[in-house]
């Protein structure tokens, strides 16, 4: 796609709105606004939005409410003499060094071949816990983008300066959508949510993913769970060094709780309530180059309470067949990752080793699931090899084989410490001649193991990867897109049933909510996406900026012929 054409119209457009919006407003105090730049998270074809979309705000504004808009050289100097980056704690000097009233700022993001358009608004005068709003745009192609801005000025003015929109743009779908839309989430595609592949149940294209807010994190790891006990699901998001807890307000996600980790790495973090006791414990698996140090922390009522630290396993729950929900851990030693898997207890703040599991020399912790793929109530497990192919193991041996690569991560375990003054690689202990004590060992994307449509055998919900997906120095591929995809066992092997449009960005994790007793109607199940945002461009490789997708699942009997 050549982009000289919508830059051109996308230009063109802008001028005109700017020479046809109404006259300036008269009789009120002129306020001051400074737009600051836009991040763009998105491929270098749409940078053109991101310079348009501060002018075509700034116009809007200014024709609307008789606003004075800051230039953007002087808002642009003023940025970069703060540091270059709006933050919380400069936005105050910001507004006062440019004598603004108001500073905009965020981001530009596309996704599933749409782009949203994240927005936050500082004021001056407001008090602290109210001085920044959220606005938010979406726009499902290039030719929606101007309604897009159009519509996000509207807001912006509704709600700041109290002056109602024309009757008639109010009216315009796209305008509808973003007036009533002061939540944490946006529409960013509502054509198609999935593209049915196989027979039996399919599933419906009529509604929309959405997507929180960004997140200044490089996210590692995202799960689900009851995590408070007052029986709704809260969502649990994972960087290097902490855990978010976030309630799900509706269309927000208000903040409950932070738990730090200090000296290790996290790589990956899970709910599960094995103490039954009505609130999920999060288990986090950590650790540097050489050693693991993971933890579990429970709920207390008022804050998260820690039930064991620097354990040294890497762990997991995980629902084993003919046992039930556990802890499984698995050790390092000397190789990053030891063979064997154990269940583990907790007593007194310890985890201690119990029965082995019998499972293939190559399963580690985080590469298999147990799946009832035929619905004969017997387990088959599926993994993933070194290649990230899936396979299928029944009795020690694989019967089948993928010929595409799933789950691909940057996450990892063992690799190189780092060196210390004085130290050379020489003086660190060598296992063999090819160096496996410090052999880098992924951790990918989780399989998803889900009836979700309810006919009784159980479905696999994972990540494709680009055809591009190579196992020579994964560490160094960027992924730049991904595809969930839902496989369904045919009696030969694992088929596609559906699967999501592209997403532009890194697929980091996600989990399924598939709330209890809904047997005939997949409609309230959800799929919750963790996406590293980029754009392939040095300075998006380089940021921290992540978000969640969430995708509705429903379902429906395929018409007779």
């Amino acid at each position: 796609m050549k982009i000289l054409k919508p830059v051109r119209v996308f230009w063109l457009l802008a001028m005109l709105i700017c020479l046809l919006t109404g006259t300036m407003a008269a009789g009120q105090p002129q306020k001051s606004v400074a737009i600051l730049p836009f991040a763009l998270n998105a491929p270098p074809d749409l940078q053109y939005v991101q310079e348009g979309l501060r002018d075509m705000l700034g116009s809007r504004i200014r024709a609307e409410v008789g606003a004075r808009i800051i230039t953007k050289a002087e808002a642009d100097g003023a940025l970069k003499a703060a540091g270059g980056k709006p933050t919380v704690e400069n936005l105050p000097a910001l507004a006062k060094q440019l004598g603004a009233d108001y500073l905009m700022y965020g981001s530009i993001t596309a996704l599933g071949g749409g782009i949203s358009i994240d927005t936050q608004v500082f004021t001056a005068a407001a008090p602290a816990d109210k001085a920044l709003q959220p606005f938010y745009g979406s726009a499902t192609s290039n030719d929606q983008i101007m309604q897009s801005i159009d519509a996000l000025s509207w807001d912006i003015i509704e709600k700041l300066f109290n002056k109602q929109r024309p009757v008639p743009a109010a009216a315009a779908p796209v305008q509808q959508a973003q007036a009533g839309a002061p939540s944490a989430f946006t529409t960013a595609h509502p054509d198609k949510t999935f593209m049915a592949t196989g027979g039996g149940f399919g599933i419906k294209s009529g509604r929309n993913f959405v997507k929180t807010r960004n997140f200044n994190m490089s996210l590692q790891g995202i799960d689900l769970g009851d995590v408070d006990g007052d029986g709704a699901m809260e969502i649990v998001l994972a960087n290097k060094s902490e855990v978010q807890v976030f309630d799900r307000d509706e269309t927000r996600l208000n903040s409950i709780g932070t738990i730090k980790v200090s000296g290790y790495q996290i790589h990956n973090v899970n709910v599960a309530d094995l103490d039954g006791d009505g609130r999920a414990e999060i288990y986090i698996s950590a650790s540097n180059p050489e050693i693991p140090g993971s933890m579990a922390v429970e709920w207390d009522g008022k804050q998260f309470a820690t039930l064991f630290d620097n354990a040294r396993w890497y762990i997991k729950p995980m629902n084993i067949p003919g046992i039930g929900q556990v802890l499984v851990g698995q050790a390092a030693g000397m190789v990053p990752v030891v063979e064997g898997l154990y269940v583990l207890s907790m007593n007194d703040g310890s985890l201690s080793r119990q029965e082995r599991l019998p499972l293939p020399a190559k399963v580690n912790l985080f590469n298999f699931a147990y799946a009832d793929l035929d619905g004969d109530g017997k387990k088959e497990v599926v993994a993933l090899d070194e290649s990230f192919k899936l396979q299928v193991i029944r009795g020690g041996s694989v019967s089948w084989k993928s010929e595409e690569r799933f789950c691909g991560t940057k996450r990892y375990v063992g690799g190189e410490p780092r060196m210390m003054p004085g130290t050379t690689h020489t003086s660190h202990p060598i296992v063999d001649g090819v160096g496996e004590r410090y052999k880098e060992t992924y951790i990918p994307s989780r399989i998803l193991v889900t009836d979700i449509d309810k006919d009784g055998s159980e479905d696999i919900i994972l990540n494709l990867n680009p055809s591009t997906l190579t196992t020579v120095l994964p560490r160094l591929i960027q992924y730049m897109s991904g595809t969930m995809v839902g496989l369904k066992w045919s009696g030969l092997g694992l088929e596609e049933l559906w699967r999501t449009r592209k997403i532009d960005g890194y697929v980091v994790d996600y989990q399924v909510n598939l709330p209890a007793g809904k047997k005939e109607s997949g409609a309230e199940s959800e799929l919750f996406i963790g996406v590293v945002l980029n754009s392939g461009t040095l300075e998006a490789l380089t940021s921290d900026e992540s978000t969640v997708v969430i995708y509705p699942f429903e379902f429906e009997q395929p018409e007779s012929k």
